[in-house]
């Protein structure tokens, strides 16, 4: 039996990708399932609906949001 394999790098690349996907469906499943989660999804929808949200272009204006 073969040690190694060689695995074509589109290949690859092609199953992380699916992969990351399969995981972000996971998640939004467990949140789903999570009373406090659901709860967290109606509010953000309500406060995406009110207009009352902020758009960030990158992790440091979040930073200076929270603090």
């Amino acid at each position: 039996m073969a040690e190694s394999v060689s695995v074509p790098k589109e290949l690859l690349k092609n199953l992380y990708k699916g992969l990351a996907e399969v995981e972000e469906v996971l998640a939004t499943l467990e949140e789903l399932m999570d009373k406090e989660g659901l709860q967290r999804i109606r509010e953000a929808e309500e406060e995406y609906q009110k207009g009352d949200y902020v758009i960030v272009e990158n992790s440091e204006e979040i930073r200076k949001l929270i603090e």
